[in-house]
């Protein structure tokens, strides 16, 4: 969870951080006295956590504690989406299917301009007080950002 956060964006990069950032493994409560999971360990986990739908779980977990705790109040939330590249064979556009997975995505940028990239778009929803997240959905990047939003 504390990759995105952090906009690790690969396992290669989180494995680098986890190898040389004592304090940022030790807040993901890895111990300090062995070495950093190999990349293929960070693999296995997060498909297993996927696969299990344990990230989400731990994520709603976390997201009530704060609450609980007063951390998140809720009261003034901001919500976007932010483009996630994906490596995995690149679809053309016109065959490209609502499958869920990686799909060719679409935006203007802060100048005007259109960026397109494939892979995957991060739907947020953020406490702005504390900037903690409340909710997040992954979806194929062809999703509007309007079909995200709650009703």
């Amino acid at each position: 969870m504390a990759a995105p956060l952090e906009r690790i964006q690969t396992f290669t990069g989180l494995h680098h951080r986890l190898g040389t950032d004592l304090r940022f493994r030790y807040q993901c409560g890895l111990p300090l006295d062995r070495d950093a999971p190999s990349i293929a360990t960070l693999s296995r986990v997060f498909a297993d956590l996927t696969k299990k739908n344990l990230a989400k779980q731990l994520f709603d977990d976390l997201v009530n504690r704060c609450r609980q705790e007063g951390v998140i109040d809720g009261s003034h939330v901001a919500i976007d989406s932010a483009a996630i590249q994906a490596y995995e064979k690149k679809n053309p556009e016109s065959k490209s299917e609502q499958t869920g997975h990686a799909n060719w995505g679409a935006k203007f940028d802060s100048f005007g301009n259109k960026v397109t990239w494939f892979g995957y778009k991060l739907h947020l929803a953020v406490d702005t007080q504390s900037e903690l997240p409340l909710a997040l959905e992954v979806t194929p990047a062809d999703v509007n950002d309007g079909e995200m939003a709650p009703d």
